[in-house]
């Protein structure tokens, strides 16, 4: 059975929600790090776990919204490109900071994960205000705002 939009909504809520607290825990690794109080072993097993949420998230939004997000309204088409353009984004940041190479330099990979969890909430609240809005994403036919004139 097809999930319901505010079924999409709800479930992508909550997980935005969970990935804000596993956002705040990398941000705290990463201030430590900077700060010469966490290891850069705590800082990788932090953006690990980013990096495991995350992509389980992004692969779940993209599965969810992909199939109605086009259809919406005549903006539509845009809404999914800019989504896909930003997770795409966020992948190859995410790959970046868990590869092998970034390692030796912890510094840079923590002051890099400070500015990427900085943009992943700034997504994340525009999502919810432009994607996951109620008055977008409906189960009734009703347009809100429309004129009949």
């Amino acid at each position: 059975m097809e999930l319901t939009n505010e079924e999409r909504r709800h479930i992508l809520r909550m997980q935005h929600a969970h990935l804000r607290r596993t956002i705040k825990a990398a941000q705290m690794a990463a201030r430590g790090a900077l700060a010469g109080m966490a290891s850069a072993g705590e800082l990788q097993v932090a953006v690990s776990a980013l990096e495991r949420e995350l992509l389980a998230h992004l692969a779940e939004e993209e599965r969810l919204l992909e199939p109605i997000l086009a259809k919406l309204d005549a903006w539509g088409p845009v809404r999914l490109s800019l989504l896909r353009a930003e997770h795409a984004h966020q992948r190859a940041v995410l790959a970046v900071l868990t590869g092998r190479s970034a390692w030796p330099a912890s510094w840079l990979v923590a002051g890099r994960t400070l500015s990427m969890c900085d943009d992943l909430i700034t997504d994340m609240e525009f999502e919810d205000r432009e994607l996951l809005d109620e008055k977008l994403l409906r189960d009734d036919l009703i347009l809100l705002d429309a004129s009949d004139a």
